[in-house]
């Protein structure tokens, strides 16, 4: 029960965490300035991983994503100085913090995938809205304001009143060993290349319907939903098999993706492997999930580092299904390799 409700509370934090962000970017930091949203990618994406290396050593996820909501606050201020850059790091740094906490309590204390799925979702919702909202000119900044501050206090609170602890520390155990390094290496990096492709495609595609706000708003609900329901399918029907069947489906389906029907339904399915490969890196590196979990948002800015430097980049839907079949074959390859190693081990 109390795990539940640190997730259930590190999930709402998520959502907020990343309308704040999206706020914060769009009204006040990009400016004209595209450099800062690089920059701001860069801090919240790769600095996960080596966050994460000291989080799986150290533990404290708490206390790290409760110090980053209260960067993010600082961001704000930092903001009003007209320290633009300054703010783009400060609000990239705390977004890394609350992440990669969030991320090492979930694997740590879930050895299912739903409840990742649950904690990773609900970011998609907060991005769009906050991107929304930014394009204003309200006075209404004071509200994710205290929404940081407020999710900062209770971050850190949660544990005492769940009674749930974070430490690691110390000796830690490892799936990772010098017999099956070979085989675990190379799923690894399948795995990575799945989550690279993923991040690029979700830029790279665009929709001849997503022309309206609720269209745009259902895509991204879409994404939030494929994001949790691969969570509980994959733990219902196995990893393999989901990951095999879904991005099989969204290859078929972004063929027809040009109507809105098949084109929500792809991005509803094709986003389902987000926690498969997560939970999969996770069982690689069980001595440093807090790695792993940063090593794949590091490969998510990697796709997106394609769409900043060449800008409106499109590809085709023939491209599309192609970037899936490549995914679900790697997928595959991926856990054969992880069987593989564990049969090593075992001989």
């Amino acid at each position: 029960m109390e795990r539940k409700a640190m997730t259930t509370v590190y999930s709402a934090a998520h959502f907020l965490v990343d309308l704040s962000c999206a706020f914060l970017m769009m009204r006040f930091i990009l400016d004209g300035a595209s450099e800062n949203f690089l920059i701001y990618n860069f801090c919240a994406f790769a600095l996960q991983m080596p966050i994460g290396i000291i989080l799986d050593k150290l533990g404290g996820g708490h206390r790290a994503a409760s110090v980053g909501c209260g960067l993010i606050f600082l961001a704000y201020f930092v903001a009003f100085a007209g320290l633009l850059a300054p703010a783009a790091i400060c609000a990239g740094v705390g977004n890394a913090l609350f992440h990669a906490g969030g991320g090492v309590y979930v694997l740590d204390k879930y050895e299912s995938s739903g409840a990742l799925g649950v904690f990773v979702s609900p970011g998609a919702v907060g991005l769009y809205l906050g991107t929304i909202w930014g394009k204003g000119n309200d006075m209404s900044f004071i509200l994710p304001m205290v929404a940081m501050l407020i999710a900062a206090v209770f971050i850190f609170i949660a544990p005492y009143i769940f009674k749930c602890d974070d430490k690691r520390g110390g000796a830690v155990e490892t799936f990772f060993d010098f017999k099956a390094s070979f085989s675990l290496c190379a799923a690894a990096f399948m795995f990575f290349a799945v989550v690279v492709i993923r991040s690029y495609g979700g830029f790279a595609l665009s929709y001849p319907w997503k022309i309206t706000p609720a269209a745009a708003f259902t895509a991204v609900i879409m994404t939030a939903g494929g994001k949790a329901l691969g969570g509980f399918v994959s733990d219902r029907f196995g990893k393999e098999k989901t990951a095999a069947v879904s991005m099989v489906m969204a290859a078929v389906l972004y063929l027809f993706s040009g109507n809105i029907v098949c084109g929500l339904a792809a991005i509803l399915i094709f986003n389902m492997s987000m926690p498969i490969t997560l939970r999969a890196a996770a069982d690689i590196f069980r001595g440093g999930r807090g790695f792993s979990f940063g090593l794949l948002t590091f490969a998510l800015f990697l796709g997106y580092v394609p769409s900043y430097i060449y800008g409106g980049v499109q590809i085709s839907r023939a491209a599309m299904c192609i970037l899936c079949i490549l995914s679900a074959a790697m997928l595959l390859g991926g856990f054969a390799l992880m069987k593989k190693a564990v049969q090593k081990n075992d001989g």
